[in-house]
């Protein structure tokens, strides 16, 4: 018997998680909302460009560094990636582990540029 192709197993998981828009998480940015934005995307990429504010933590390393990074299970948590396919893996990992809060960004990283939202790179963060 043949397991769940990935494609069911994303649409599963995303029937168990919170979505963010791109333009409800433009205006937690904006409020100064406490929220952890993060970019499950291979460093390489998040170096390239990536949301304002966000943190590098690629898909193969959440389990492994969340509890350092997030010590606040209740904290708003929005993972993406370049579309949604790790970042709904990622936000339902979050909340298998205990992050109540966690959600993926609709659109991931693609969204959030089609939709004209600010982005930056390695070089623009390090100099804030």
């Amino acid at each position: 018997m043949r397991g769940k192709t990935l494609e069911q197993l994303v649409a599963e998981v995303q029937a168990q998680i919170g979505h963010t828009s791109a333009e409800t998480l433009k205006t937690a940015i904006n409020n100064n909302e406490p929220v952890v934005i993060l970019d499950v995307r291979d460093s390489e990429l998040y170096d390239t460009e990536h949301l304002p504010g966000a943190i590098s933590l690629p898909r193969a390393a959440i389990e492994l560094a969340i509890d350092e990074l997030v010590p606040d299970q209740d904290t708003h948590i929005v993972a993406h990636c370049g579309g949604n396919t790790r970042g709904s893996l990622s936000a339902h990992t979050l909340q298998i582990m205990g992050y109540k809060n966690a959600s993926v960004l609709t659109g991931g990283f693609r969204g959030w540029k089609a939709a004209g939202l600010p982005t930056e790179t390695e070089d623009e963060a390090d100099k804030q």
